[in-house]
This record gives structure tokens, C-alpha cells and sequence, in this order.
């Protein structure tokens, strides 16, 4: 394999491919951070979706020590606004060739529009390990690893072949390469379960999304924080949209106007999708109770915490994916020590019956189920700030990626002696 020697010191080089901009995937950055912090080389090759997005992966990469190169599938120019609709036109032809001939070549380039260019970036430097972050990297990947005979890894980050349009397509590069990985990591073991049935592989180790106890640094623990007069409620994603689980909040808050505040945080400004969440919030008599907060930097997100109450973890229970993951909602709810009230699926379940007196479940779509839980923290704020401490507990002892880190290196050394959980601070 590639590594460099030093002083007789064996230095392993990664390489890590993800199907999103690093500024919207967490788990990655994470990993390559992590590795970084080890004393070892990493780069990372990723796929850029939009120019805002480009300027956010600029400002995360000016306090990172790892190297970034990027495919963009945005137009820059004359000439990259051809590339881009040639891409997207393979794509298209690679997804109508799939169907009639079902072929795995056709189906790797359905899968991922740039699919030559990434495997170009990812094979043009040796690495030991080459480790994809979703399916559509799973190819290139391979080819990476095969060229510079090298080891194979893959983090399923989301059960793609659950839900995506083109799902026949990314079930088939799963059945292609995940036996080809010297491991798979999932987010879940709900996700794991399903990666085991689906495909004779083995087990996945499973790596939570939770973050680093570093990004709660200045927030005060539960205790110490000032009661509010109101339940302040928490949501955060990426976009807005009233198909998020939002419904579910402002039926079991109707009528709680004066005793509740929401604050949702997403994308979204003036864009039809917050007009319809206002629009909605309306409709149950709450608009002057919901409250607006743009999107900020994800490692700013925990941080922003500090000021609420309840956290709102809101997944779908019928959702083939999301049902059986653990999304950064509810770690980072642990992480900023607040309480949870979140729907009760397969992978939430999964977290929660671990810490109970963190939180509670409640079936999804039934509102009154969520305005007992509510009904009951502001009757009894008391129990609130006992689910406060045991989420700020809960994060620090078991859920945080300051322990999860050295199960990832760990997993990586395994067979090699270069890597070990020491390289990491693990808290006692």
C-alpha cells in the first residue's frame, strides 16, 4: 500500500469521497478531522451542488488542516455551464440505458452525474484507504482503491435504495461493491439490520451522528441556565417545509400561545415553503408564537442552543429511511442539553430507550400525544430540568463523538497496528 515512512514511523494517507458539498456532511467532516487529529494525511473529494454552498465549505475549510477537491455541478463560466449540462445529459442517458438493459455500469453512472471526474480527483493521488460516504462514491471508491491497491471502506449514511427515484440502480452498486469493503459503518443499528438483509455482508459497526463535546464549549449545563417564563421549542434543518413533522407542533400547541415559543431554524426566507409554515402557524393560532432563525455555520448550531428548552426531533415513522436513522437533531439536542420530544420510529426509539429520562416518544402524526409531553414539562419544570441533565449527561458520557472517534479508528486499524484509539482524547 501507499503510505510514507518517517523516522521508521509508518504515516497511512485517506482518502474520503462524499456525494455532498463537506458543508452539509457532517459525518464525514467528522471522520477527516478526526484522522487529521491523529497525525494522519487526508483528502477529501466531494461533489459541490450549489455556489452558496461553495462559500460554505470555503469558511469550514479555512479552520481545516485536511485538502478538499471538489466536482462542481454548478455553472461558473461559459465553459463549466457546458460540462454541467453535458454531466447532467449522461445522466440522463445512463438512467434510460439502465432500464432497458439493467447493466452496473449504467447503473454507477445513473447514480452519480459526475461519476469519471470524481474517480479522475479521487484516483490522482495514492492513498491506503479510500472510504466513500454514500452510494454514488461507492464506484468511485473502488476504483480508487483498485488502482493504488489499496483498502475499501463505506460509511451508508442514508438508505438510498429505500428511497431514492433511482433505487434499482443504487441497489445494485451496493450488491456490486459493499462486499468488496473491508468494512461498512452505519448510522444506526436499525439501518445496519437492514444492510444485512438486503445484502450478504458483514455486520456494519455502527458510528452515531454525534458530534464533539468541543461544540457545546461555553454553554452553560442545564442547571445553570435562567428559567424562561415561556417552553421555548426547537427545531433546526436544512429546509423548512410543512411535510417536516411541523404539523404535528402546531396542532399540540394550539391554544398554548401565551405558554409556548417555536423557534424553527432553516433555509427558507421568503420562499413559498416558510410562507406555508407561517401560513400554518396561523391556522392554529400561532403566528406571533413562531419565530424565524436563518441557517448558520453547523458547527455554530450547537453552540446556538443555549437559549431553549425542548428539542423537537420530528422523522417519520412510514419514512423507509428516516425511520431507521438517528439524525444530528437529536445529538445535538443531547449535546446542548436539551429536553426531547421526538416521534417514535425504529432509530429513535432506538437512542431514547437508552436514556428515558431524556426525553419522550410519541407516535408520529398524533398531535395530542406531543401536547401531553409539552403539557406535562410546563406543569412539572421541575421533571423538564431533570430530562435537561440527563440529555447534558447523556451526550457527555456515551453519545459524543469524542468516544465514537476512537471506535472509528479502531475500526480503521484493525489488522494494520497504525492506528490507535490514543490518537484521540477520550474523556473519562
Amino acid at each position: 500500500m501507499a503510505g510514507s515512512t518517517v523516522y521508521g514511523v509508518r504515516h497511512l494517507r485517506f482518502c474520503l469521497i462524499g456525494g455532498a458539498n463537506p458543508c452539509h456532511n457532517p459525518r464525514l467532516v467528522r471522520e477527516a478531522d478526526a484522522l487529521v487529529r491523529a497525525g494522519y494525511q487526508v483528502r477529501v473529494v466531494a461533489i459541490g451542488t450549489m455556489r452558496e454552498h461553495a462559500d460554505s465549505d470555503a469558511r469550514l475549510l479555512a479552520s481545516r488542516a485536511w485538502q478538499l477537491q471538489r466536482v462542481d455541478l454548478f455553472p461558473d463560466g461559459q465553459g463549466r455551464r457546458l460540462r454541467l449540462h453535458w454531466m447532467r445529459a449522461r445522466r440522463r442517458l445512463a438512467e434510460h440505458a439502465f432500464r432497458y438493459a439493467g447493466s452496473a455500469t449504467f447503473a454507477e453512472y445513473s447514480c452519480c452525474a459526475c461519476l469519471p471526474e470524481l474517480t479522475a480527483f479521487a484516483c490522482a493521488e495514492p492513498a491506503d484507504w479510500f472510504i466513500a460516504h454514500a452510494q454514488p462514491a461507492l464506484p468511485v471508491a473502488a476504483a480508487a482503491a483498485k488502482r493504488w491497491n489499496a483498502r475499501l471502506g463505506f460509511d451508508c449514511e442514508d438508505l438510498l435504495a429505500e428511497t431514492d427515484g433511482n433505487s434499482d440502480a443504487i441497489r445494485l452498486v451496493e450488491q456490486r461493491y459493499l462486499p468488496q469493503c473491508e468494512y461498512i459503518s452505519a448510522a444506526s443499528y436499525a439501518m445496519a439490520e437492514r444492510l444485512v438483509e438486503r445484502h450478504d455482508v458483514t455486520r456494519p459497526v455502527v458510528l452515531y451522528n454525534v458530534f464533539p463535546s468541543s461544540l457545546a464549549d461555553g454553554l452553560s449545563p442545564p442547571n445553570a441556565r435562567p428559567r424562561h417564563s415561556r417552553l421555548r421549542l426547537h427545531w433546526f434543518s436544512q429546509t423548512l417545509g410543512t411535510d417536516r413533522g411541523l404539523q404535528d407542533v402546531f396542532e399540540a400547541c394550539s391554544g398554548l400561545a401565551d405558554q409556548v415559543e417555536i423557534h424553527l431554524r432553516g433555509h427558507g426566507p421568503g420562499t413559498q415553503a416558510e410562507k406555508a409554515v407561517l401560513s400554518l402557524a396561523e391556522q392554529n393560532g400561532l403566528r406571533s408564537t413562531v419565530k424565524l432563525h436563518p441557517l448558520i455555520h453547523h458547527d455554530q448550531v450547537i453552540a446556538s442552543m443555549g437559549d431553549y428548552d425542548v428539542g423537537l426531533a420530528l422523522e417519520r415513522s412510514d419514512h423507509p429511511n428516516y425511520s431507521r436513522t438517528v439524525t444530528n437533531k437529536v445529538f445535538s439536542y443531547l449535546l446542548a442539553g436539551l429536553a426531547i420530544a421526538a416521534t417514535d420510529t425504529l432509530g429513535q426509539r432506538e437512542i431514547m430507550s437508552q436514556i428515558p429520562a431524556a426525553g419522550a416518544l410519541y407516535p408520529t402524526g398524533n398531535s395530542r400525544g406531543l401536547r401531553q409531553i409539552l403539557e406535562h414539562w410546563l406543569t412539572h419544570p421541575e421533571q423538564l430540568r431533570q430530562a435537561q441533565r440527563a440529555a447534558w449527561d447523556a451526550a457527555r458520557q456515551k453519545f459524543c463523538w469524542d468516544l465514537e472517534c476512537a471506535k472509528f479508528l479502531r475500526l480503521l486499524g484493525k489488522g494494520t497496528g497504525d492506528l490507535v484509539a490514543s490518537a484521540v482524547s477520550v474523556p473519562a
